[in-house]
């Protein structure tokens, strides 16, 4: 029993110091990190080469297609010359065709594949004879990846392949050192083409490029690039193409939050860094070298703060208050009904579930991690331990999608006045109600009518009882304010419940470790606290 109520007030000092963290700092803002390879992938464009271009090869529609030695071209004739066959490109750059000969096709754009190998016919058939030419496919070349790509090698594609399905099968630029501003396509040692990938990504351009065997494909190093942070969409580092960017291009391409004010530049000048300080509005103009750290910071100072109040009541369910405003001074503009249970009032703060949530996700993780190292002495004990592991793995992954409501808890003889809100609380007033709930381990969960002196477990009598001894359980009763109290000491006290309460019976995990129970013990009683939720093993 002393166990049981140490692991309770255990559950209840977590949720007391959530509360006083909540008041001192807020839960930081969540980066999706993604990995690749095992590398922190921050990279501004890191998204492009995650798989979407490897399976996409070229089908031969793009009517500026310069034909190629190795495409297949499908050859329709008819009228005084009856011919259908599919026919490819030879090394000289010709098709054949019976009758005709051999028809220059190399350099031919898809569009007037058609018009050119009817004027080659008509030199032959002067009258009475039509074509169809298509491309059905282009030729296939082998491509050299080189630089700095993930997975340099000789990959295949088609020749009118897009350069993004060669570097997306290499593996994608290393974030570390690859540029995606410097990239050349090379034939014979002369560079043909230079891309830079960010005029993909910003504006949608490409180079049309036509491959070749023994292209290659190179990923230059990078020259230099910003660090990103604050009030912008993407945070991370954003590769420079020269050595002085206008801040302007660079914020439009990671769109600047609408909130966003100042832009602060931490600028490295030889031994020393200096930082400057500009209005959004102010920054034309302005350039930024390698290694500046850009933070973009909204500098705004609300004015008020709106508050949902719901529940039972006769005011708006949305109340505007001043910046600094209290609970007192919300209770004070709502109008109560008859049925309002003014002594109930429920207050909801967001950061305060996310803290909730963390606290239990650490809970899970140190019991999981418990689960998988615990040891046996035998074989019998071990393959014991094994199911009931099972056991707990799955309760575990069930207790990991309950949601903390992040209810502040306001204390018997708590002073409103004191109590300040925040921008996105919620206020719920609760009606009165004659009814008592009961939930967990009884055979009916349900609600029933309050009676006056009835005892918990009169009112798990009512239930259906429990499939075990109620001594043997750990049983809470949670008060229309949402505090919540131990009510394993007090199953026969007639003083116990009342009007509007909620009962939890919560089993004790019957395992053999007693480390694992106890763990166990506080997980449940930690989501019934702070989620209100009775959550069976």
């Amino acid at each position: 029993m002393t166990k049981q109520i140490l692991s309770f007030f255990f559950a209840l000092l977590c949720m007391t110091r959530v509360f006083a963290l909540d008041v001192q700092q807020e839960v930081p803002d969540s980066k999706p990190d993604v990995l690749t390879d095992g590398n922190l992938v921050n990279v501004y464009g890191g998204w492009l080469f995650r798989g979407g271009f490897r399976d996409a090869s070229f089908t031969g529609i793009n009517p500026n297609y310069r034909i190629s030695q190795g495409d297949t071209l499908l050859v329709q004739l008819w009228g005084g010359l009856d011919f259908q066959q599919e026919a490819v490109v030879d090394a000289q750059g010709n098709i054949f065709i019976p009758k005709v000969g051999p028809v220059r096709v190399l350099g031919v754009e898809n569009r007037n594949l058609n018009a050119v190998v009817l004027k080659s016919v008509e030199r032959v058939y002067k009258a009475n004879v039509e074509a169809y030419i298509t491309l059905a496919s282009s030729q296939t070349v082998k491509v050299f990846l080189s630089g700095l790509v993930n997975k340099p090698g000789l990959y295949e594609g088609q020749s009118a392949d897009s350069i993004l399905r060669y570097i997306d099968q290499a593996g994608g630029i290393r974030d570390d050192l690859g540029s995606y501003r410097y990239i050349e396509v090379k034939r014979h040692g002369e560079t043909l083409h230079k891309v830079d990938l960010y005029a993909f990504i910003e504006r949608g351009e490409m180079p049309d490029i036509q491959l070749q065997d023994g292209d290659v494909i190179f990923v230059d190093r990078k020259r230099g690039d910003v660090s990103i942070e604050g009030e912008v969409s993407f945070k991370g580092k954003y590769e420079l193409r020269d050595t002085n960017t206008p801040l302007s291009e660079i914020l439009s391409a990671v769109v600047g939050g609408q909130r966003a004010t100042h832009v602060t530049l931490v600028e490295p000048a030889g031994t020393r860094v200096g930082a400057r300080q500009f209005a959004v509005t102010e920054i034309a103009g302005i350039t930024v070298k390698p290694g500046t750290l850009i933070k973009v910071t909204s500098q705004l100072r609300p004015d008020s703060i709106s508050i949902e109040v719901t529940g039972e009541h006769e005011s708006r369910t949305e109340i505007v208050l001043p910046w600094g405003a209290t609970l007192k001074d919300l209770l004070d503009q709502i109008v109560f009904t008859p049925m309002s249970d003014k002594k109930a009032v429920q207050l909801f703060r967001q950061s305060v579930a996310e803290r909730q949530k963390e606290m239990l996700m650490s809970s899970l993780a140190a019991l999981e991690q418990s689960v998988l190292t615990a040891r046996s002495g035998t074989k019998d004990t071990a393959e014991l331990r094994q199911t009931e592991a099972d056991t707990i793995m799955r309760w575990i992954e069930r207790a990991r999608q309950v949601q903390p409501r992040g209810q502040v808890l306001l204390s018997d003889g708590y002073d409103p006045a004191e109590v300040v809100l925040k921008q996105g609380d919620r206020v719920v007033i609760p009606p009165k109600r004659n009814l008592v709930m009961i939930h967990g381990e009884v055979l009916f969960p349900t609600a029933i009518t309050y009676t006056k002196g009835e005892t918990i477990e009169g009112y798990v009598e009512q239930a259906g009882g429990t499939n075990r001894d109620l001594e043997e359980m750990n049983t809470l009763v949670m008060k229309p304010n949402g505090m919540f109290r131990s009510a394993n000491d007090k199953l026969d006290s007639k003083k116990m419940v009342g009007p509007g309460d909620e009962i939890f019976v919560l089993a004790k995990p019957d395992l053999k470790a007693l480390q694992l129970t106890k763990d166990v013990s506080q997980v449940i009683y930690q989501i019934a606290v702070s989620a209100a939720v009775a959550l069976a093993l």
